[in-house]
């Protein structure tokens, strides 16, 4: 464990019990042409002034509305359970919910008693919820990444580490993952400024270290199909772009570079692509970079003339 290193307890998990209408064909056919397996995605668009979940049954379908009941507040962060049925999502102020995609059925609640539960994720391999649950302890803010196993109702710490623990994402394999930890730096004489670094966990032995050094914010990782790299989101020239690293924190390459904050990355299936927030001149969308060339190019589900603002996308391969 390096020097920056901060103590950390951990709990083993032990062994696991086409969105363009047709007047935006050129980006349908981009995606179509990568995807050689089923695929979904899920995303929230602003409608009448409030953000809620829409998903595609692959990349060229119509956005539907995901039916979530009639919950007040902004839906965003969603993700996408391992075999597609169900979608875990946030509600401003609200917390989180758990969804079937169809709406054949309930919402289910992630209670977490005190505080409140944020950036739900998915274990591929175990289909266990992660999530982070934010607290206020003596004037001050903490979080704990834990998880629930099938009952929303039933959470158990994943790992406790001291400050801010934030974005969990869990490898294809199930083994690891990857989230952003906080950082208060104090200069003997200077200004006090907070870093986000990248650690990752290995869940069945609880080891946790630092995996990328840096004095800039690294956020929302994300690991590729293969799990052989981690995509995130860092500040680290100026604005936020999209950067890679493989999965031992060696050979980083920045993705992007252009106007505008480039977050919430979602690799394609093949991994070959990334769908990403794009905000420019205070409006977000979505746009979908190729890791190859760094070609951009908007990614308008709704149509290239909506004017919708769309944010927080998931892709993935979904089990039939």
């Amino acid at each position: 464990m390096n020097a920056n290193q901060r103590k950390v307890e951990s709990i083993r998990t032990g062994s696991p019990s086409r969105t363009l209408y047709r007047g935006a064909a050129v980006i349908a056919l981009v995606l179509s042409a990568a995807a050689d397996v089923q695929a979904a995605l899920v995303f929230s668009a602003l409608r009448d002034g409030v953000w809620r979940l829409y998903h595609q049954s692959e990349p060229d379908a119509p956005p539907r509305p995901i039916p979530a009941q009639p919950l007040a507040g902004d839906q965003g962060a969603p993700r996408l359970s391992p075999d597609g049925k169900w979608v875990a999502f946030e509600i401003t102020g609200g917390g989180l919910q758990v969804c079937p995609i169809t709406g054949a059925g309930a919402c289910r609640s992630v209670a977490v008693g005190s505080g409140y539960a944020v950036r739900p994720t998915w274990n591929p391999r175990t289909g266990a919820l992660v999530l982070v649950h934010f607290t206020f302890k003596g004037g001050e803010e903490q979080s704990t990444i834990k998880l629930t196993r099938g009952d929303p109702a039933a959470i158990t710490p994943l790992i406790e580490q001291t400050g801010i623990q934030d974005f969990p994402a869990v490898a294809p394999d199930g083994r690891r993952l990857a989230y952003t930890s906080w950082l208060t730096v104090m200069p003997y004489r200077g200004r006090v400024s907070v870093v986000q670094q990248l650690w990752t966990l290995e869940l069945g032995t609880g080891r946790a270290g630092q995996l990328l050094l840096s004095n800039a914010g690294d956020i929302h990782p994300r690991w590729s199909p293969d799990g052989s790299r981690i995509a995130f989101s860092s500040n680290r020239t100026g604005r936020y772009e999209l950067w890679t690293t493989s999965n031992a924190g060696t050979d980083l390459r920045r993705i992007t570079d252009g106007p505008g904050d480039k977050t919430w990355p979602a690799w394609s299936p093949d991994g070959s692509r990334i769908l990403f927030t794009h905000t420019r001149e205070g409006r977000s969308g979505l746009s979908l970079v190729r890791i190859d060339t760094g070609e951009i190019r908007p990614y308008n589900p709704f149509g290239p003339d909506s004017g919708i603002q769309l944010k927080d996308p998931d892709w993935r391969a979904v089990a039939d």
